[in-house]
């Protein structure tokens, strides 16, 4: 009897093993949980940006990643600008601030070509975003993908969101500001406040205001024009250079590859944004401008009057009109490519008879 019974446990183990040995083993797996880390996606107009890739979820690689779909959120439409490719300027090589002093220098680095605003990384589902999404209306859009793996494929719908953004087109970076040093010598004259913050969104401080306007999209260039407290231009040929022991301190034209001086402006051309190159962020004093206005322009300056200062809703001021040269500073970051005016209005008055 035991011996039977062996027979029939061996007959058993057999069949079960001819069993799975005929059965297909199913290979890898397919969560329906892949899914993003950010949700949303935020990114600005007109910036490269690569956003990180998929969660698998323990799904099988490798993976092919494919787009199928992006919906305008508010209207539910797809957004057909996502899927159209735009003219984008590209470096061919790597941009030198320091010896990339020309236009034609410029030029012979960078070309255009055409480029989708948005793509996925086939093998990580990583979003890839180009310049050219300035080209798309800022606004959220859903997204739909494919994921393929040795399991299978799957759909994903509405899986992340994207966060479209404009950009900022510009910001100060500290006080814009003028003190007063005596005509005759390289010392200065402070006041109170005269270096301080009234509105920082409006680059107002108690001694200037600088006004920012993007007038439009090219050419790259800045128009630097300094006016006195009544409205009176000074010539572009007033702002000098600030010495500093046998050099000069930074103005704009440090970081432009073009400057020229007008009746009205100085007009600085620049490559690209951000301006100034991020290069210039580690070098001495960074990215502060300097300049200077001699005596023979300034027939008076106002300062606070500290007995009656309030900002921003009551700001007096007194008046001091012995000679003096004023030391201006400012530092600004551009981030949209284009043409800008820059306004600098002084809390001084113009010498009529300067020329």
């Amino acid at each position: 009897m035991k011996n039977r019974y062996k027979i029939f446990a061996y007959i058993g183990v057999l069949a079960s093993l001819m069993y799975v040995g005929c059965k297909k083993i199913e290979v890898g797996y397919l969560s329906d949980n892949i899914r993003y880390g950010s949700n949303p996606i935020a990114v600005d107009q007109g910036t490269f940006y690569i956003a990180t890739g998929i969660i698998p979820d323990a799904s099988t690689p490798p993976f092919t990643v494919t787009l199928l779909d992006v919906r305008n959120k508010a209207t539910g439409k797809r957004e057909e600008t996502f899927f159209k490719e735009y003219d984008v300027t590209v470096w061919k090589e790597k941009y030198d601030p320091k010896t990339d002093t020309t236009l034609e220098l410029i030029n012979s680095k960078r070309g255009i070509e055409k480029k989708l605003p948005f793509t996925v990384l086939e093998k990580s589902g990583q979003f890839m975003f180009t310049q050219a999404t300035d080209n798309v209306p800022t606004g959220e859009y859903e997204v739909d993908i494919r994921v393929q793996n040795p399991k299978g494929t799957k759909d994903y719908k509405n899986i992340t969101t994207i966060k479209l953004s404009a950009v900022k087109e510009y910001t100060y970076e500290n006080v814009p500001y003028f003190i007063a040093v005596e005509a005759n010598s390289e010392t200065g004259i402070r006041f109170p406040y005269d270096d301080q913050w009234i509105d920082q969104t409006k680059g107002q401080s108690t001694s200037l205001t600088l006004n920012i306007k993007r007038v439009a999209d090219g050419p790259n260039q800045i128009v630097l024009k300094v006016y006195d407290k009544n409205g009176a231009l000074f010539p572009g040929s007033a702002l000098d250079r600030r010495p500093s022991g046998n050099d000069f301190l930074k103005t704009l034209a440090t970081f432009a590859y073009k400057t020229t001086v007008t009746d009205t402006a100085v007009v600085y051309d620049y490559a690209q944004v951000r301006f100034p190159d991020v290069y210039w962020d580690s070098q001495s004093n960074g990215i502060n401008c300097y300049y200077r206005i001699q005596s023979k322009w300034i027939q008076s300056i106002d300062y606070a009057d500290t007995k009656n200062w309030n900002p921003p809703t009551d700001m007096k001021y007194l008046t001091y009109d012995q000679p003096v040269k004023l030391n201006i500073r400012f530092n600004t970051k551009i981030y949209k490519a284009g043409k800008y005016i820059y306004e600098l209005h002084l809390k001084a008055t113009k010498n009529p008879t300067a020329k």
